[in-house]
C-alpha cells in the first residue's frame, strides 16, 4: 500500500492513472478500492457464483472425509448445478425477493436475460459432463434440478391449500436438504467408482445437518416477505426464537453423532475438521439471534462455511505432507 501511495504522490497529473480530474488523493483511492471490492463481492453473491464456489468446496470436503482423491470434474459439475439452480430459483422467487432483498432483486432484474442464459447453459453443461460418468452420476446431478422444479413450480392441487412445495412448512426444508446433501455426499463416489463406507454415512449425516440449517436460517431473515407472500416457513409458523432453538438442537445432536462416529472411524485430522465446521455452524446460528441483521454479511457467513473450511483443510493437508516429507 505504501508503494501505491508513493506512486500516486509522484505523478504530476491524476489523468496519467486514468482517474477523474477531481480525484482527491490517497483517501479517495482507498474509498474507490473499497467500493470496487464491495461491487465484486455483491456481484459474486447476487449472481450465485459465490454459492457455486462454496458448493464445489463441499465436494472437496466430502472427498477428504471419505479418503478419496477429489476429481476436479466433480467440483465443476456441482459448481454449475448450484449456480444454475440458484439463478433459476431466484426467477421464481421474485415476489419474495422484492420485499426481502431489494438489492438482489434489482440486480437479478437488471441482468435477468444474462443470468437466465448462463443458468440454462450451466445446467446443460453439468448434465453433459455427468453423462460421461454413468447413470448414477447423471441422476445425482439431475436431483437438484428436479427438486428445484418441485420446490418452485405450482403443481399441487388447489384443494390441498398449497400450490408449491416451498409453501408447505418443514417439507420445503426437507426437499432442499435431501436435494443438496445426497449429491454432495455421493458425487465423488460415483465419479471415482468407489464403494460406500462408514465415512460415507458420516459425510451424509454431516451434510444433512448443514443443509437443513443452511436452508432454514435465510427463512428467518425473509420472514416478513414470506408472510406477505403466504409462504408458511418454519420461522413463520413457530417464530424466530423457537426456530433458533430448533436449529441449535439439530446442530448439537447431529454434530455430536458425527464427531463420535468420526472418532471411531476417521483420522484425528478429519475429526478435528468436522468439529471445527460444527462449531462454525453454531457461531452462525448464534450470530443470527440478532434478527434484524440483513445483507451480504450473513450470506457470506452462511454460504461460505465450506469455502473457509475447505481452504483450511487444503492448507492443512499441504502442511502435513510437507512435515511428513521433512521427517523422512
Amino acid at each position: 500500500m505504501l508503494i501505491v501511495k508513493a506512486l500516486i504522490l509522484s505523478m504530476e497529473s491524476y489523468e496519467y492513472l486514468g482517474l477523474p480530474p477531481d480525484f482527491g488523493g490517497w483517501n479517495d483511492l482507498e474509498e474507490l478500492l473499497k467500493s470496487k471490492i464491495r461491487d465484486i463481492i455483491l456481484f459474486s453473491m447476487f449472481s450465485s457464483i459465490f454459492v457455486g464456489i462454496a458448493c464445489a468446496s463441499m465436494v472437496y470436503i466430502a472427498s477428504l472425509i471419505q479418503d478419496l482423491e477429489c476429481n476436479p470434474v466433480s467440483m465443476i459439475m456441482m459448481f454449475l448445478v448450484c449456480f444454475s439452480v440458484y439463478n433459476l430459483n431466484r426467477k421464481t422467487d421474485e415476489a419474495e425477493d422484492a420485499i426481502n432483498r431489494e438489492d438482489r432483486y434489482s440486480f437479478t432484474k437488471k441482468y435477468e436475460r444474462q443470468l437466465y442464459l448462463a443458468a440454462v447453459t450451466g445446467s446443460g453443461l453439468a448434465l453433459l459432463l455427468a453423462s460421461f460418468y454413468g447413470i448414477s452420476t447423471f441422476l445425482l446431478i439431475l436431483t437438484p434440478f428436479i427438486a428445484g422444479i418441485l420446490y418452485s413450480i405450482p403443481f399441487l392441487p388447489r384443494k390441498t391449500g398449497y400450490r408449491r412445495l416451498k409453501e408447505i412448512p418443514v417439507i420445503k426444508n426437507l426437499v432442499v436438504t435431501i436435494a443438496w446433501a445426497v449429491p454432495l455426499t455421493f458425487i465423488s463416489l460415483t465419479v471415482d467408482h468407489a464403494p460406500v463406507t462408514n465415512a460415507t454415512g458420516i459425510t451424509l449425516i454431516f451434510f444433512l445437518s448443514w443443509a437443513f440449517i443452511a436452508s432454514t436460517l435465510p427463512d428467518i431473515r425473509d420472514k416478513e416477505g414470506d408472510e406477505l407472500a403466504g409462504i408458511r416457513t418454519i420461522p413463520v409458523v413457530f417464530g424466530i426464537e423457537r426456530t433458533l432453538v430448533l436449529l441449535t438442537g439439530i446442530n448439537v445432536f447431529l454434530g455430536i453423532c458425527a464427531v463420535i462416529l468420526s472418532i471411531m472411524y476417521l483420522s484425528p485430522v478429519i475429526t478435528l475438521l468436522i468439529t471445527m465446521s460444527i462449531l462454525y455452524t453454531q457461531l452462525v446460528i448464534r450470530s443470527f439471534s440478532q434478527t434484524q441483521k440483513k445483507g451480504i454479511i450473513f450470506d457470506i457467513l452462511n454460504d461460505g462455511q465450506f469455502f473457509i473450511i475447505g481452504f483450511i483443510a487444503f492448507c492443512s493437508s499441504i502442511l502435513i505432507s510437507s512435515l511428513i516429507n521433512i521427517s523422512l
